[in-house]
């Protein structure tokens, strides 16, 4: 026969919602706070200036020339 121990069902720990946010974020500003929590959307221009983006571009491959003139080509058939 099993311990009651093994029988119960472990629970989360309880973590503040602001500290939860905190560190997802991992200490970033209140403007990235802002993003997160719905505050605002960036703009294209703070998103491509991002250098984690940066980072993930160069680890797909992805040059940011191509990348803005892909952009630049569908804005124009978008409007």
């Amino acid at each position: 026969m099993l311990s009651s121990a093994y029988r119960s069902t472990p629970q989360p720990a309880e973590v503040p919602t602001a500290r939860r946010f905190s560190a997802a974020l991992g200490g970033r500003s209140a403007r990235a706070i802002a993003y997160y929590s719905g505050g605002r959307e960036p703009s294209l221009d703070e998103v491509m200036s991002d250098p984690i983006v940066h980072r993930l571009m160069a680890r797909d491959g992805v040059a940011l020339e191509s990348l803005t003139t892909l952009i630049a080509e569908v804005r124009g058939r978008l409007l």
